[in-house]
């Protein structure tokens, strides 16, 4: 198994940090990486047509490594919300409704919204309820039918980590036709998903979270049903001749191939690129499945340690390691809770009632036992 890779950090010393689903610390290399590419700024006339394109395609290879797509079908984009904006506007279809799942990242959520009501579309919402984990999945899964026009969900829950059955799921949306869109911004990256193993149309992934990347950058996939669609913005990068800067007002009007018609506009961010590149270089060197067994035998010896104090958990088939919460007795307050885990510089994060732990390849168990030892003191 692959050993705690803290050293690869600066995190200040004696920081416990179980929030990488908040944000994830920079990288040592991809600090030095992004003082190199500030201090190429101070010459400008160094750089080639070449510059403005290489790092955004090897950009793409790396990230089409980890979701199994080509790099073709990658695009580089600066939010997830600019993501969805490029998915919504090429969805036509003529069915009644789309679906979303209760609490769906606001993001995601607006999006939809939005498209239902420029389509004339219900927008129907999956309430879990009382509901088991399986049953909420199995109420989703019923709920696409021949009226389906599109389901928009995150890979897995961002409030809970409560996983979702997306296999199952893109299987259905496949039966009736339904485009199936995925914000994989708390899965991709220490998680396995591969989109066309699981029928996903479009997945769309912050990079400051589990890539490694920089705040306002973001990475999506677009299937082969988007390869013709408008994107929203008209950039000169993203057309066929755009390497070609003598001749730019020739004014090509072809995009170029597939994905690369969704690119932002100055898609080469020359101080932020290289610190995304870093990132996914790193988790493909890693290898995911090394991250989610690191995260398991994390997670596995903080569940044996809490259970006997009444801390609950997801059920085994809907938990990811990565990233939980935790099911707290009635004596237990989550905000009296997240406020003494401050105090004691640990840092989780609390979205609604619900205590979120997220680990990765940074934590080790010394930071799972000062989690339980605060715990027990709250219990007291």
């Amino acid at each position: 198994m692959i050993k705690c890779q803290k050293d690869l950090f600066a995190l200040d010393s004696g920081v416990t940090y179980l929030n990488c689903a908040y944000k994830a610390p920079l990288l040592k290399e991809a600090e030095i990486d992004a003082i190199e590419a500030i201090k190429r700024e101070r010459n400008p006339f160094k750089l080639k047509a070449d510059n403005y394109f290489e790092i955004s395609n090897n950009i793409r290879k790396e990230f089409s490594k980890i979701i199994g797509s080509h790099y073709n079908e990658i695009a580089i984009l600066p939010s997830t919300s600019y993501g969805f904006a490029n998915v919504f506007n090429n969805i036509k279809l003529s069915g009644k409704h789309a679906l979303v799942v209760e609490n769906e990242f606001p993001s995601g959520y607006f999006a939809v919204r939005k498209w239902c009501s420029i389509n004339n579309k219900e927008l129907l919402i999956s309430k879990r309820e009382n509901l088991t984990a399986s049953e909420w999945n199995q109420k989703i899964i019923k709920s696409i039918n021949s009226s389906t026009n599109l389901v928009m969900m995150s890979s897995i829950h961002w409030m809970n980590g409560t996983k979702f059955d997306l296999e199952q799921i893109g299987i259905k949306c496949k039966e009736v036709g339904a485009y199936f869109i995925v914000d994989g911004t708390q899965s991709v990256g220490a998680t396995s998903i591969n989109v066309k193993e699981l029928n996903i149309d479009a997945l769309i992934c912050a990079g400051y979270k589990w890539l490694f990347g920089p705040y306002s950058m973001a990475l999506g996939y677009f299937s082969e049903k988007f390869q013709n669609g408008n994107p929203i913005e008209e950039s000169w990068m993203n057309r066929s001749n755009a390497k070609d800067f003598s001749n730019l007002t020739k004014y090509d009007i072809s995009y170029k191939s597939m994905a690369g018609r969704y690119n932002v506009g100055q898609t080469t961010n020359f101080i932020l690129s290289p610190i995304m590149l870093r990132g996914l270089i790193q988790i493909n060197k890693w290898g995911i499945s090394n991250i989610e067994e690191y995260c398991d035998k994390l997670a596995k010896d903080l569940i044996k340690k809490l259970k006997p104090l009444d801390i609950t958990f997801e059920s085994e088939n809907y938990f990811k390691p990565h990233l939980f919460s935790l099911g707290l007795p009635d004596k237990i307050n989550p905000l009296n809770l997240k406020n003494r885990l401050d105090k004691e510089n640990i840092y989780i994060s609390l979205r609604g009632s619900n205590i979120r732990v997220s680990l990765n390849i940074f934590n080790d168990d010394q930071d799972i036992e000062r989690l339980i030892s605060v715990i027990k003191k709250e219990l007291i």
